[in-house]
C-alpha cells in the first residue's frame, strides 16, 4: 500500500500490527536476511510478504538434510 496523506491518520490494519511486532521481534541478522530476501530497494513490509510467502509455502528440506 502506498503512503497518501490520507492513510498516515488511520490505525494499522491486522496485518499491519502483526508485520510491526514480528518485525520488533527481529535480532538485526534476521531483518537483514528477510530484506535481503525481499529483493533491493524493499522495505519492511516487503520483507513481511516475503516471510508470510515462506511460511505458507516452505522449501522442504533437500535430500542430504534428512536422517
Amino acid at each position: 500500500m502506498s503512503v497518501i496523506p490520507e492513510n498516515l491518520d488511520r490505525p494499522p490494519t491486522a496485518d499491519e500490527a502483526m508485520g510491526m511486532a514480528w518485525w520488533n521481534i527481529l535480532k538485526p541478522a534476521e531483518r537483514a536476511y528477510w530484506l535481503t530476501k525481499a529483493g533491493p530497494a524493499c522495505c519492511v513490509a516487503d520483507a513481511w510478504a516475503v516471510f508470510k510467502q515462506h511460511q505458507a509455502n516452505p522449501i522442504p528440506p533437500s535430500p542430504q538434510d534428512t536422517p
